[in-house]
């Protein structure tokens, strides 16, 4: 039966490969001889150089490898064919990839729709010193996309699939640093595609931003040397960062979860070590947060979809109010039913209702995209990540999965919420200092980072998880709200900095920021003082994958069996477990 099975999957394999190869073995032939017989001096060599530039250039880059869904679609086809899936199973795998990416797109279009005419005229009251910056990972995601597609930046050329590129050589870089983790001292793999996507989005966009953008006249296009850069720097710094960061993970994981033997890939990998590793300071890990019983009314602010309505709205509603305070003609008719032509896409929120219910529409279809958004991702990148650990199964057998942070909840449910509203009260008492800040006349250091429910939740509560287990209640109350409070201050002011630094003051940032802990302190410090001048940004980028790498071989990842070059100069002894023999 077994033999049986291992023979059809082995059939479906080499049929799978044939069909493939055939495909593209037809595309090939057919572009190359008709476009040979065409050209002014048929079947020359010229001729067969020009057919070939038109093969690479119109018939797979601008159907292939500049369209993300497809491209996406055809790595999860080609890794299926890779495990053994089959025909069927792959083209299956194809379509879920591709609409799922399409469904992405359809949400990013309508968010982006309409947050961007509110953060525009928000920025525009008195001067351009005020800025909004959204903290959440979609619409991080949905900004960065929108970045690489701009007309106003790129005109009619697109260069979101840039992103894709850096995605997929930084998996690559990971499973490498893994490979070799005799002397990087990283065991853990990142398979959190969702997170993956959207650090690569970031990555890629200031990057671009920071270190190539002033290399040359900006003439609205990207070289391909400059593509190929970008994307290298990128897909290095994306895998260093998942491999190392990831696996210091293992050791506090393990304390949270009784050695359930896995790692975190998410937003705040390094936060939630450095908060396992302070909590100690800070209270008894005896006295546990577990201990304690909350009362049931906070637990409503566990259900995604009524908090980030609440937040949703409550931050549109308030702009709102700020821009007709300021100036009502310039968002509200004479009639005061519909908004402006500027304000335009509001007025379908609920179709020829007044303006005070639009707002209200507007708002519950911001969420409503968010949620297409997610949708999307997620099945795109359930097919992708299937594919991506297959293959690297068959490369890294034996390497530590790093999961979604929402992995450790069940393990300290009360934890999650003191540490969210910990970090509600810190990250809320650094915006109304930016807020203070930001009213300065002629100030043009910081803007305004809004951290929304999925920051707050899945940042401040993992904080809290981490902190509690090595410091108990006290920790997990404590430390979420004091790193939120630095984490409004930092990014606040570095995407400022990156809008000071950019062409035509045209950020990557103006939709949307991640606005979790590792990508607030760590990269928010980081892009904040390389936007003064590339030269400084190549130094600093440079460094900071450097010390990733030093970092990795100097932290007790939990999983050694001996210990590390590093480790033994700074006189570092981490737990070792016996070597198999």
């Amino acid at each position: 039966m077994i033999n049986n099975l291992e023979k059809r999957k082995k059939t479906n394999l080499i049929i799978g490969w044939i069909v493939f190869a055939a495909i593209n073995l037809i595309i090939i032939l057919t572009t190359l001889l008709v476009k040979s017989s065409q050209h002014k001096i048929p079947w020359s060599g010229r001729a067969w150089l020009d057919a070939f530039l038109f093969l690479l250039n119109k018939v797979y880059l601008d159907n292939f490898f500049k369209l993300p869904a497809v491209l996406l679609g055809s790595l999860t086809f080609i890794g299926y064919l890779v495990i053994g899936r089959g025909l069927r199973e792959s083209i299956i795998g194809f379509l879920k990839t591709v609409i799922g990416f399409i469904l992405l797109q359809i949400g990013s279009g309508t968010l982006v729709s309409l947050a961007k005419p509110v953060f525009d005229g928000i920025s525009k009251i008195s001067g351009s010193s005020v800025g909004i910056v959204p903290l959440d990972p979609y619409f991080s995601l949905a900004s960065q996309q929108n970045f690489f597609s701009n007309k106003d930046i790129f005109g009619n050329n697109s260069y979101v699939s840039l992103i894709s590129f850096s995605f997929i050589l930084g998996f690559a870089i990971n499973i490498i640093m893994v490979a070799l983790k005799k002397w990087t001292n990283t065991n853990s793999l990142m398979i959190t595609g969702h997170v993956m996507l959207q650090q690569a989005a970031v990555v890629t966009a200031i990057f671009y931003v920071i270190l190539f953008q002033d290399l040359r006249i900006f003439d609205g296009t990207i070289t391909f040397g400059e593509q190929t850069g970008l994307v290298i720097i990128s897909g290095l710094f994306l895998g260093i960062y998942w491999a190392t960061a990831s696996t210091s993970t293992i050791k506090g994981t393990n304390a949270v979860t009784q050695n359930a033997g896995f790692a975190i890939g998410h937003q705040q990998m390094w936060a939630i070590t450095a908060s396992y590793k302070l909590g100690k300071y800070l209270g008894n890990k005896e006295d546990s947060a577990e201990h304690k019983k909350l009362p049931s009314y906070l637990k409503i602010f566990e259900d995604n979809i009524f908090t980030q309505t609440i937040i949703i709205l409550s931050l549109f509603l308030t702009l709102f109010i700020v821009l007709i305070a300021v100036d009502p003609t310039k968002v509200i008719e004479k009639d005061l039913i519909k908004f402006t032509k500027d304000y335009d896409i509001w007025n379908k929120s609920f179709g020829g209702a007044n303006f005070t219910l639009n707002i209200i529409g507007g708002s519950l279809k911001i969420v409503a995209s968010l949620i297409a958004i997610i949708t999307g991702v997620r099945m795109f990148i359930t097919e992708l990540q299937q594919s991506f650990h297959g293959i690297s199964e068959k490369i890294i057998p034996g390497a530590v999965v790093a999961v979604d942070v929402a992995a450790v909840y069940g393990f300290s449910i009360n934890s999650v919420t003191f540490g969210f509203l910990s970090g509600v009260i810190g990250q809320f008492l650094g915006v109304a200092l930016v807020i203070a800040l930001s009213l300065i006349p002629g100030q043009n250091v910081v803007f305004i980072g809004i951290p929304l429910f999925i920051t707050l939740f899945f940042n401040s509560g993992s904080l809290g998880v981490y902190a509690n287990a090595s410091g108990g209640w006290k920790a997990a109350l404590l430390l979420p709200g004091i790193i939120g409070f630095l984490e409004i201050l930092i990014i606040s002011f570095a995407s400022r900095a990156l809008f000071n630094g950019s062409a035509n003051n045209l950020s990557p940032l103006s939709g949307g920021y991640i606005g979790m802990a590792d990508w607030n302190l760590f990269f928010g410090l980081l892009f904040w003082f390389s936007s003064y001048h590339f030269a400084v940004a190549w130094i600093l980028v440079i460094l900071a994958i450097i010390t990733m790498i030093l970092i990795g071989m100097i932290v007790d990842n939990g999983s050694q069996t001996k210990a590390t070059f590093l480790q033994k100069i700074l006189k570092i002894n981490p737990v070792l477990l016996p070597e198999n023999k």
